[in-house]
């Protein structure tokens, strides 16, 4: 194993932080602190007992790790509320009068 990608997990308030690690084998007591300044501000609140750290992904080369690395720590895109067009209930065309002669209708013949 190269490295491996981790969550660290606040067991108190359910926040999760995403780290990366290169290592040959998974170390359960690593929670990221140094690299994460967020997730070492809520350690030293919580405490280090309120955090949990689980391996998400090994990997054998660096450039895999850093790819999926890269992808995991995009910023989540808000899904864009599709506006509905309002389709316009079917009117009833409109009658113009011909032009020139006006047509009888049956009462005046």
């Amino acid at each position: 194993m190269y490295g491996y990608i981790f969550e660290t997990t606040n067991k108190k308030t359910g926040d999760k932080y995403i780290g990366k690690r290169l290592a040959v084998t998974f170390d359960k007591n690593y929670f990221g602190e140094a690299e994460d300044e967020k997730l070492a501000v809520a350690i030293e609140k919580y405490g280090r007992p309120s955090f949990e750290v689980k391996m998400l992904m090994p990997f054998e080369s660096a450039d895999a790790l850093e790819s999926v690395f890269a992808e995991m720590k995009k910023p989540a895109k808000k899904e864009e509320k599709k506006v509905e067009e309002k389709v316009p209930e079917a009117e009833e065309p409109e009658v113009k009068p011909a032009r020139g002669r006006k047509k009888k209708t049956a009462e005046e013949e």
